[in-house]
């Protein structure tokens, strides 16, 4: 399983249960769509350092980072 698909799985189980997904798309929209709240991109950066050993400097954390699959799996590829 690729990094992207882990992510999707971990935010379809971990982060909305709750909103009965099956798949999320690359580029859907997570945050302004209410999937991920700011609990949620805590989660994701839990998520994020333990899964990929990725740690994350504050002035990355923000919403814009983690609006889609994508640009957050953009910022583990730049963190690596």
């Amino acid at each position: 399983m690729n990094e992207k698909d882990k992510l999707k799985e971990f935010i379809i189980t971990e982060v909305c249960p709750d909103a009965g997904l099956k798949d999320i798309g690359d580029d859907e929209a997570l945050i302004s769509s209410g999937l991920v709240d700011s609990l949620g991109i805590l989660k994701i950066l839990s998520f994020v350092d333990e899964e990929f050993s990725v740690n994350l400097g504050s002035d990355e954390i923000r919403h814009e980072n983690f609006s889609t699959v994508s640009t957050i799996c953009s910022l583990i590829e730049k963190n690596r």
